[in-house]
């Protein structure tokens, strides 16, 4: 009987601030406690092993919250501590999310060394605007260098995620807001939808939206310039280059 590989999505909840449109489970706090967190996190690993004893891990997904707000060093003792109980593939599959307001080129290089060979940024748009009434603590200065740091790092498999349908935003804002995310070559775009859910600050205060018409506008308007370009749409929201599908996403 075939063993089906292993996805490890491992959930780090901290973030320098509360998106109003974020409804995962994230929150604000300045001094995180990594090395109890970590200790938790193998504490936990340890009472799920009987469960998935044999099966090969394909995949770690890094989430949050914002896991770059963690040390190298503290991602660097997790991966191996997960190496230790699990099997890896040769070529499993690291990703880790990370925002482009707590960027420092020292700090990438080190989740790249222990490990990390993905990378999803979260700039949601490159317009500063649009940034601000998303409540977002960089501007599109700090998108662009954050890319540019990323590559230097060595991430040569690059996610941006990018938001459309914003608060009041046109479709010549979304086009451009594609534009500028292209033109950085990444590998992989995770496009989708800005939706109002419950208990978030939006849901208690809604921003003025683009009427639907119009979102369906920019969506048919992406859809045809990514394919122009080169990246197959594999899911509702996930674009990729040839080879560069996310494996966790699968």
């Amino acid at each position: 009987m075939e063993v089906i590989p292993l996805s490890l999505y491992v959930h780090l909840p901290w973030c320098v601030r509360k998106c109003p449109y974020c409804d995962f489970n994230s929150h604000a706090l300045t001094d995180i406690p990594e090395t109890e967190y970590v200790d938790a996190l193998i504490a936990d690993l340890e009472q799920a092993l009987p469960g998935i004893w044999g099966r090969t891990v394909h995949s770690i997904f890094l989430g949050g919250g914002t896991p770059s707000l963690f040390s190298p060093e503290a991602i660097a003792r997790l991966l191996q501590e997960i190496r230790i109980r699990l099997r890896l593939l040769p070529d499993t599959e690291i990703t880790m999310e990370a925002n482009p307001g707590t960027v420092e080129q020292g700090r990438f290089n080190g989740f790249r060394e222990a490990g990390v060979n993905r990378l999803s940024l979260g700039v949601q748009s490159f317009n500063d605007t649009m940034l601000k009434s998303l409540g977002r603590i960089h501007n599109s200065l700090d998108a662009h260098h954050a890319i540019e740091i990323a590559r230097k790092a060595g991430f040569d498999n690059l996610n941006l995620d990018l938001m459309f349908g914003l608060p009041e935003q046109t479709l010549q804002q979304a086009r451009e807001d594609l534009a500028a995310a292209t033109g950085h070559q990444p590998e992989h775009l995770s496009y989708y939808q800005l939706t109002i859910e419950p208990n978030t600050l939006f849901h208690h205060a809604p921003p003025l939206l683009p009427v639907d018409d119009l979102v369906w506008d920019m969506q048919q308007a992406s859809i045809e310039a990514l394919d122009q370009q080169g990246f197959q749409r594999y899911e509702v929201s996930a674009y990729a280059q040839e080879g560069y599908t996310c494996r966790h996403n699968r």
